[in-house]
């Protein structure tokens, strides 16, 4: 049985925590040009928020349909794959439109590319690994330790 707040808000929560971390993990991936340490954290901080504006709303997509309660108390694959689906595709989009736009960032020489594509393969894994570690732990907070 779910307990407390709606998963959406552990979702923004976690997911905002966990995506800063992987943000300042995977920074070397991307060109700083001699960032200091206080705009390099900024930037992570807005990116992090919209990572997790993009678990909620993948969430959110992946709930559509749910009548009963919420999905993460039995965690079916086929919303787990859902939600992660929508969070790919959304990510997919947002680097294909900002690398090398004026507004976006650019891809460091380490960065590897997601073969045939002009994608990095670091947010892509970022799109499996964190969300997933999100949904964890939101699901232990909202069915607390019964």
């Amino acid at each position: 049985m779910w307990r407390g707040a709606h998963p959406a808000l552990w979702i923004a929560i976690f997911g905002g925590l966990i995506a800063f971390a992987w943000e300042m993990f995977q920074l070397p991936f991307y060109s700083t040009d001699g960032l200091g340490p206080v705009e390099a954290a900024y930037r992570c901080g807005l990116a992090s928020f919209g990572d997790a504006g993009i678990m909620v709303a993948a969430y959110l997509g992946a709930s559509l349909g749910n009548r009963r309660t919420p999905w993460l108390v039995d965690w079916p694959i086929s919303r787990f794959l859902i939600y992660l689906a929508i969070g790919l595709a959304i990510t997919s989009v947002v680097e294909i439109l900002a690398v090398g736009a004026a507004w976006g960032w650019t891809y460091s020489p380490t960065m590897p590319l997601v073969p045939g594509t002009k994608i990095g393969l670091v947010p892509i894994i970022m799109w499996v690994l964190v969300p997933t570690a999100t949904l964890w732990l939101s699901r232990k907070m909202g069915l607390g330790s019964a």
